[in-house]
């Protein structure tokens, strides 16, 4: 009997890029992955598109109820709203840093970038150049790669918000295929 793969953690709070997490989504779904939405906003998130506020999305998991070790990688999906709002979250740090320490593969898009500087993460970490975080990111210790909107380093795939969906999900899952092809300890 083949074992059950873990589900991915897509952490979202209000204002996230509805574009980004709706692609994400559907290609993880469509790869047969099973997604959860994490989200200290309750049981509905809502997005951003155009400017303006989005649809609303079921959450699966309250962030302050959510462990790395139940999930096999995490998404940070762009959206300055969502960032706002997760970059002080005690559970956003801890979270993210459980990922990190286990070698989890990590995946943040654009804004998302600056919830890598309150967890600790960035120094010394390659990470995609995006002008909306380049500073902030920089100051924390990290070596931006501004002339690419695509970069992984370790377990932790960084990516521009002008980065293609399907090349940053491709960079992501193959991650996840690796970690999951290497028997874990019991």
């Amino acid at each position: 009997m083949a074992e059950e793969k873990l589900a991915i953690a897509i952490l979202a709070a209000a204002g996230f890029a509805e574009t980004t997490f709706t692609d994400t989504q559907k290609m993880l779904l469509s790869r047969g992955r099973q997604v959860k939405v994490i989200s200290p906003d309750g049981g509905l998130v809502q997005g951003w598109h155009d400017g303006s506020w989005g649809h609303h999305f079921m959450a699966d998991e309250d962030i302050a109820e959510s462990l790395a070790a139940d999930f096999s990688g995490l998404i940070l999906p762009d959206g300055k709203n969502s960032a706002d709002t997760l970059i002080d979250n005690v559970h956003t740090k801890r979270l993210i840093a459980a990922f990190m320490d286990a070698e989890e593969p990590v995946l943040v898009v654009g804004d998302a970038m600056r919830l890598l500087v309150p967890a600790g993460v960035v120094a010394a970490r390659r990470i995609a150049g995006a002008t909306e975080v380049d500073e902030e990111v920089a100051r924390a210790g990290a070596e931006l790669v501004t002339d690419q909107n695509l970069v992984t380093d370790g377990n932790l795939v960084t990516a521009t918000s002008d980065s293609s969906s399907a090349a940053r999900l491709e960079a992501f899952l193959a991650l996840i295929v690796e970690r999951e092809a290497v028997p874990q300890a019991a």
